[in-house]
């Protein structure tokens, strides 16, 4: 397959690139394109075989729903059946944003989009880019991230071109995430309100909408199906050895620097760490956070970091975690599925 890749920040290719993706769409072919979370890989929902591309190009189990994208909250009915109360609260609050909501699905959403469930999540990207190609499309657009299964999520152009160079039909770029991690997915119809994925809307925020308390439902239970990505399978892994390190910045940068002190000790050769600004630590490949308490930028951040450990051949890499909610509960969520340790100071 040959890719065509189109700059929307270029505005001289913009309506070409809207226009080409667009109608690989109606072809039912798969593109990538830019959301204020991370790159999506997308595909028209209504259609089972251009949702199975999806699927093969990243290598995803076809067990792990995809989440359906709309141009506008108005939209939502192209692929929701109903929408009960508490979910038209969560729309009004926060679409366009970063959230999506779990609602009965519509029946033109076949089964393999969301993995044989009778329920579908739903999202409407903030980005302009975003709800500019969906609308152009006609249709709403099954995507997950564009990225390879269990490898860190694309939020700069060059992950994308790395990833899905002649896997996609067409790849439309426009700089850097403004978030950099998923959506928020939420469950409010299911009897209790359960934050199924964290991200950008915490529950705080959730919980003062809908006037109950949300719960964290992360993972899933056996054999039970998923009902949003994220929560059964290894994701967001770069080939390094990754170390999470939570507690204060002080003592997390000693512990790190105790730890590549031996380094060569534990069979490794090429380290780096992941650590916030003023924090003493001596190793060439280092990676600066700003203070703790900027979540936004950590969070942002988080997924080029690890990315970085494969074009740099890094063996091993010391991230530090601030713990807290918001933002940094989802950040510590995206950095313990791709750790191999987890040290609490």
């Amino acid at each position: 397959m040959k890719t065509k890749v189109y700059d929307l920040l270029n505005s001289a290719e913009y309506d070409s690139g809207i226009h080409e993706g667009s109608a690989a769409i109606r072809r039912g072919g798969i593109v990538v394109f830019p959301t204020e979370t991370v790159y999506g890989l997308g595909a028209d929902a209504y259609n089972a075989q251009a949702a199975a591309k999806v699927f093969a190009a990243k290598g995803r189990p076809d067990d792990n729903p995809l989440i359906v994208h709309i141009a506008r909250p108005e939209d939502i009915f192209l692929a929701a059946e109903s929408v009960p109360v508490d979910a038209e609260k969560l729309i009004k609050a926060f679409m366009p944003g970063p959230i999506s909501v779990i609602l009965p699905k519509n029946r033109r959403i076949p089964d393999e989009v969301t993995a044989g469930l009778p329920t579908v999540a739903v999202r409407c990207p903030s980005r302009r880019e975003a709800s500019d190609f969906i609308a152009a499309c006609g249709v709403p657009i099954a995507a997950p991230s564009a990225n390879i299964s269990h490898k860190p999520s694309p939020t700069m152009p060059e992950h994308v071109l790395t990833d899905m160079m002649d896997r996609a039909d067409v790849i439309l770029t426009a700089g850097r995430c403004s978030v950099g991690l998923e959506s928020t997915v939420v469950d409010v119809i299911s009897g209790k309100a359960c934050i199924l994925r964290p991200g950008a809307i915490s529950a705080e925020m959730i919980s003062e909408v809908i006037g109950r308390k949300v719960e964290n439902s992360y993972e899933v239970k056996g054999e039970e199906a998923p009902k949003a990505p994220g929560m059964k399978y290894a994701h967001y892994k770069p080939k390094a050895h990754v170390v999470a390190v939570h507690g204060d910045p002080a003592k997390a940068a000693e512990y790190i620097a105790v730890r590549l002190s031996g380094i060569a000790e534990e069979g490794y050769r090429n380290p780096a760490c992941a650590v916030f600004r003023g924090q003493d630590v001596d190793c060439r490949n280092k990676w600066l956070y700003n203070a703790p308490s900027d979540a936004d930028e950590a969070a942002n951040r988080l997924f080029e970091y690890l990315r970085a450990c494969d074009t740099k051949d890094i063996d091993i890499i010391f991230v530090m975690c601030e713990d807290g909610a918001g933002l940094w509960e989802a950040y510590a969520n995206r950095l313990h599925k791709a750790a191999d340790e987890m040290i609490y100071l």
